[in-house]
């Protein structure tokens, strides 16, 4: 059997982050494939009736495997990284939470233009959660750990249900209903030229996205849950001591898979539907554990697989595919708005789930071996380089 390493680090930077990083954006580029970059699922019959089959099964794979999961885990890579600079730059004597502050402001720019071509696009919401997260870098552990605890089991959404118990029958009429929004959002997607995409997605997208982060579904509190934990796991170093973790590390993996199950068992018997009211609202930490607890076992899973030196080999060009997270996250949005969008290929009624995975799949696999080619010539990639120069005011060396 093949030794177990410790894992490796490159100019300082612990790999197996980087690795985490890049095999989640694969999930979350499979993620946006399922829903068309935004386009919504249209109605493609299959070529031959294995592709049918094929769809059933990658909906289900995406659905309990990687639907959700994926992003907790790009948002807790944030607080960690949060956390690495701010750590990094205190060993020298820098406070970098001002430097930091303009960082995130450069970040909500480059979301900002991401937000014209991918409506789903995230950045812009994790610049604005960013502010909150620099200011809560000294607060204590034991009081980070029930802040975190709160907006992950979705005690935001608390005030939410208020809200919307306080407004008046007359006026909840009339909002637009979810199904004739869809139908008209899908018309622009599909048959609106880039200009009319480009006003919608920095108009009426814009709203519903705050409004479903810091509104109806407080996704964005949750979001800020996970950027918590990841800045906890910075401050006790799980990363650069792996090996004193490990043990506790698999343990908890075994409790998460029994908690798991337990839970998708029991989740049936919880009020379903709208979340509403209270009774409903239960069920929202029960969403949040099972999502919560499936991407600490992919975390797990990977840092095992990864202290293999066959596999820390294997993987050596998804690290390059990682350390280039920001580029190659604005990059798979724009081809999967090209390939799906009206303006673009418009294959949104030719392929189903598992042809749009395998089209959004095999460009990834180019996206790796172009991050892996360009790592070995320059020190950052293309939007990376431009938000670290931004960061610093001055063009930063990148050519290797």
């Amino acid at each position: 059997m093949q030794a177990i390493n410790k894992q490796e680090t490159t100019n300082n930077r612990i790999t197996v982050i980087d690795a985490l990083r890049g095999i989640t954006l694969i999930g979350i580029c499979a993620t946006h494939a399922l829903q068309h970059f935004g386009a919504f699922p249209g109605n493609a019959q299959p070529p031959f009736p294995w592709i049918g089959t094929m769809d059933e099964i990658t909906n289900w794979i995406l659905q309990y495997l990687v639907m959700g999961k994926f992003f907790i885990i790009f948002s807790f890579l944030f607080g960690l990284s949060f956390f690495i600079q701010m750590d990094s730059a205190s060993k020298k004597g820098i406070d970098f939470r001002g430097r930091f502050l303009w960082r995130l402001t450069l970040l909500f720019i480059i979301g900002l233009l991401h937000s014209a071509i991918f409506r789903n696009d995230i950045l812009i919401i994790y610049a604005v959660l960013g502010f909150p997260l620099v200011m809560m870098y000294r607060i204590p552990n034991k009081w980070l750990v029930s802040i975190a605890l709160f907006f992950v089991l979705g005690g935001a959404q608390l005030t939410y249900i208020g809200y919307k118990s306080a407004i008046p029958e007359t006026v909840q009429k009339e909002i637009e209903a979810p199904a004739e929004r869809r139908a008209r959002w899908q018309e622009t997607f599909l048959n609106e030229p880039f200009s009319v995409n480009l006003h919608h997605n920095l108009t009426e997208q814009l709203r519903f996205k705050f409004n479903f982060q810091f509104g109806e579904y407080a996704r964005g509190y949750t979001t800020m849950g996970f950027f918590i934990l990841g800045l906890l796991a910075g401050r006790i170093r799980v990363f650069q001591n792996i090996d004193k973790y490990r043990s506790f590390l698999f343990k908890g993996a075994w409790i998460a898979l029994a908690a798991v199950l337990l839970l998708y068992a029991a989740k049936p018997l919880f009020p379903q539907g709208e979340r509403q009211g209270l009774s409903a609202w239960l069920v929202i930490p029960v969403d949040s554990l099972i999502n919560l607890l499936s991407a600490y076992l992919w975390v797990v899973l990977i840092i095992a697989l990864y202290s293999r030196t066959c596999i820390q080999k294997s993987l050596k060009k998804v690290v390059s595919y990682g350390r280039m997270g920001l580029t190659n996250y604005i990059l798979q949005s724009v081809l999967g708005v090209f390939i799906f969008y009206g303006y673009g290929l418009g294959l949104h009624n030719e392929l189903g789930i598992f042809l749009s995975v395998v089209v959004c799949l095999c460009y990834t696999v180019l996206q790796i071996q172009l991050s892996h080619y360009w790592l070995q010539k320059f020190r950052y990639g293309p939007v990376e380089w431009l938000w670290r120069s931004g960061t610093y005011l001055k063009w930063q060396p990148l050519k290797r």
